[in-house]
């Protein structure tokens, strides 16, 4: 997961559609798949929703998920609706004019192989991936305080128990980065072997 300063390092770097979508990503909490599927008529602009399809089992059918949106991103994909270079009913859609990707061009992603990979370079970060974001997204809200419930509603988790235990996982890293800050640095720099402090 990255620190959050590196998100927004790799969204400067990003441009165009490209950091369209990495909002998307943050503050949907939204998986690589259900971004690329998705459509402007799951966008609710009036009620403040977007619809996500993902298959909550494994060879399941596509099923809805509405979850809210905030202002910020309905504002960026209104913009992204009125500015968008290609009409087409998908919000992201290839928009490359090479030879190799011009049968694709105006068709929604199924893959965007190394376009984390490239951001990250550009913006000089370590890199990181899609998924990675909707990790971010749940450190935000649990480091702002927010009750397990909203965390589960945000990463639509079936049950409160996935929730927790993958906010748990969030918080064993931030209590071993605080440990390491805090003391980590405690003590003789001299490195004392075990044999030599069992003979004192």
């Amino acid at each position: 997961m990255p620190p959050e300063e590196d998100f927004w390092a790799v969204y400067e770097a990003a441009s165009g559609q490209d950091r369209v979508m990495l909002l998307t990503l943050l503050f949907l909490a939204a998986r690589r798949g259900e971004v690329f599927r998705l459509k402007w008529a799951d966008i609710d602009f009036a009620g403040n929703t977007v619809t996500l399809w993902t298959r909550k089992r494994a060879g399941g059918d596509l099923e809805p998920d509405p979850v809210p949106m905030v202002q910020r991103l309905k504002k960026v994909l209104m913009a992204w609706w009125e500015h968008r270079p290609i009409a087409s009913e998908y919000v992201f859609v290839n928009l490359e004019e090479h030879a190799f990707c011009k049968e694709y061009r105006g068709k929604p992603f199924t893959n965007r192989q190394h376009l984390m990979e490239r951001l990250c370079k550009k913006a000089g970060v370590r890199e990181f991936g899609f998924h990675a974001i909707r990790h971010l997204t749940a450190s935000l809200l649990y480091r702002e305080g927010q009750p397990v419930a909203v965390a589960q509603a945000v990463l639509r988790h079936k049950s409160p128990q996935t929730t927790t235990r993958y906010l748990q996982t969030l918080g064993l890293k931030q209590t071993q980065e605080a440990m390491e800050t805090v003391m980590g640095q405690r003590g003789p720099t001299k490195v004392v072997s075990i044999q030599k402090a069992s003979q004192e």
